[in-house]
């Protein structure tokens, strides 16, 4: 695996302050030109469902179980350098998937703090523990990290850049109280209602992360994120790894509206 020297370091003071403040981190650079090729064409090479939702995306599951490469990338002490100071626990990789974006394709906003959690029929959450974290002397410990991987450019709003409310890791409040951030893959929400587009005039707090290939961007799951729509022609290409303190189960959606106690999962 070819990526530079200088990500095997741990995060700085000044990085941490960054991720906990704004519940994200961008590393310019994290894989090398020649680790970005290898990856893509391995990423080409597995199988894809096509995702459902709007637009344009198949997804490869089971990223690590699927390829070697991958499980040699997930296992690698750069991405530990990455995720370690933010769990501060054992860990586990809970969830591994790879994104081919062409046009039209869209991930609506989910998660975030304060939202509301409907499941089990007419039950409601009023907070999601799957992706709680806190701060006790000295250290950060979150309960979901992911760290996406960029294999190719994201530069323009209309290549579909990651989005997200900024503070929504923090926010006691829901933005959508009615429990209608729900799936990310639709323009409809859980309870049927249709969404409004993903624009500064409709969130005001919105904000956008542009990346280049070979950059990864580490997340708190906690954030209220998605993507914009992809208007531009090409693909776009990225992996992602989930990572949770070591008692976590593997990730799998959470199914709303079922009362069977082991079909609920994840949200």
């Amino acid at each position: 695996m070819l990526i530079p020297p200088s990500q095997m370091q741990t995060m700085s003071t000044r990085e941490l302050y960054l991720f906990d403040t704004m519940g994200l981190l961008r590393i310019p650079g994290f894989l090398s030109p020649d680790a970005v090729e290898v990856c893509r064409d391995e990423v080409r090479r597995l199988s894809s469902t096509e995702a459902l939702g709007d637009g344009e995306k198949e997804k490869v599951e089971d990223l690590v179980g699927n390829s070697a490469h991958f499980a040699e990338l997930a296992a690698d002490e750069a991405v530990r350098a990455l995720v370690e100071p933010l769990i501060n626990q054992p860990y586990r990789l809970i969830e591994s998937y790879a994104l081919r974006r062409t046009r039209q394709s869209v991930f609506y906003l989910h998660n975030g703090s304060g939202e509301v959690l409907r499941y089990g029929g007419d039950r409601v959450a009023r907070r999601n523990m799957s992706y709680m974290h806190t701060f006790h002397d000295g250290k950060l410990y979150c309960m979901f990290v992911k760290v996406l991987i960029y294999l190719s450019d994201v530069l323009r709003d209309d290549d579909g850049p990651f989005c997200y409310l900024q503070g929504s890791h923090k926010a006691n409040f829901a933005w959508f109280p009615d429990g209608d951030s729900g799936s990310p893959n639709a323009w409809v929400s859980e309870t049927g209602n249709p969404r409004v587009a993903l624009t500064r005039e409709n969130f005001p707090s919105l904000e956008f992360v542009r990346a280049k290939a070979g950059d990864a961007l580490v997340i708190n799951e906690a954030l209220l994120h998605g993507s914009l729509q992809k208007a531009s022609g090409g693909e776009r290409i990225l992996t992602a790894l989930g990572f949770a303190p070591s008692f976590v189960t593997d990730w799998k959606r959470l199914d709303p509206r079922s009362n069977d106690i082991q079909r609920l999962g994840h949200y």
